[in-house]
């Protein structure tokens, strides 16, 4: 099985509100950091077309060591597949955010290592898979370049992207919402306290509980004890001038909102995804089944009026990238935009 070698660059200090670039081994697991695969190398003349997926997770989220990941841990054994089919070169990454760091700083750092890819003249194309978090984060980051090169090479694609927050990343809200569903199960206030208390201990032990998390949740969804962790500003202003400009830049920019249908929690069923199945759940208890389990459906179409375009639908819950069906739709999109760009140099050439 291969493994993705995982390149620690910084950890994010909450106390100085700055990145550190000495990182200790504890902190290995919840720092920024890169996973690299080895490149396919399908035509030695050709240049090298970069993919770096981004899910919104972290290190530990994923690897026990903090030095490796193997590649079925995060599936990304389906796109090395897909693309070891075709006839160009690709290098595959995968992007882990720190647990600490506000997800602009994410941003920043990114930024800084497109802007180092854009660079090196055996650049094709730059390739960002964004999910989720990861979708409002690359929202952000053009406006951070500072090579011109950077937005002439990168294609961005935004899966599953809470442009307005959710409700999942904000306890003042999904609390309450949890809570009253144990007290309309159960009724009795006690083994309600009980049951919840442990639901939410259980929700929390997976949250990073910090800037990670709370900086994509509902305006004043976060509680006072946790503001020095959270950046109100960082969802009211992802459409800022800014950053609609420096999108507008890029070579592309595509949006794709997932959706749960009638048929999603018996694919998710059928192959023992115990993660999508939950999402499928919770979006019909919590999202009145207007969701991907995790954000509303229409808040992921949210930037269509911003850029004057028409958002790619495919039917998923928000783990896309457990599901391989609805992945491969992604890369497909992200194949036909290499594919163009292809053309459009050979035409120049001729």
């Amino acid at each position: 099985m291969k493994t993705g070698n995982i390149n620690t660059i910084a950890k994010w200090d909450l106390i100085n509100n700055c990145w550190n670039y000495n990182i200790d081994d504890t902190n290995l697991g919840k720092s920024l950091a890169i996973a690299n695969y080895t490149p396919i190398i399908n035509n030695e003349k050709e240049k090298i077309n970069y993919i770096i997926i981004g899910y919104g997770s972290r290190v530990e989220d994923h690897s026990k060591d903090s030095k490796t990941i193997k590649e079925k841990e995060v599936r990304i054994d389906n796109t090395l597949n897909y693309f070891q089919k075709l006839n160009s070169n690709y290098n595959i990454k995968l992007f882990l955010m720190d647990a600490d760091a506000p997800i602009i700083e994410d941003a920043k750092l990114l930024a800084q290592y497109i802007d180092l890819l854009a660079s090196q003249e055996n650049t094709n194309t730059i390739n960002i898979i964004a999910l989720s978090k990861c979708g409002a984060m690359s929202f952000y980051m053009p406006s951070f370049f500072k090579n011109p090169y950077s937005f002439q090479k990168t294609n961005i694609f935004n899966a599953a992207t809470p442009y307005r927050g959710t409700k999942l990343a904000s306890p003042l809200i999904f609390y309450p919402e949890v809570k009253q569903l144990v007290i309309n199960m159960i009724g009795d206030h006690k083994l309600t306290d009980l049951i919840y208390k442990n639901l939410i201990k259980f929700y929390e032990s997976i949250s990073s509980n910090s800037h990670m998390d709370y900086d994509i949740a509902v305006p004043n969804g976060i509680p006072k004890d946790k503001l020095n962790c959270y950046d109100s500003s960082f969802i009211p202003n992802i459409f800022q001038e800014n950053n609609i400009n420096a999108i507008k830049r890029i070579n592309g920019f595509k949006n794709i909102v997932t959706t749960i249908d009638d048929k999603t929690f018996r694919e998710a069923a059928k192959t023992m995804n115990f993660t999508g199945m939950g999402l499928c759940l919770i979006n019909k208890i919590f999202f009145e089944n207007k969701s991907d389990g995790m954000v509303y459906c229409e808040d992921q179409k949210n930037v269509e009026s911003v850029l004057d375009i028409h958002s790619y639908t495919i039917t998923s819950h928000h783990s896309v990238n457990t599901n391989i069906k609805a992945f491969n739709n992604i890369l497909d999109l992200v194949n036909d935009s290499i594919e163009e760009e292809k053309e459009k140099k050979l035409s120049l050439k001729i």
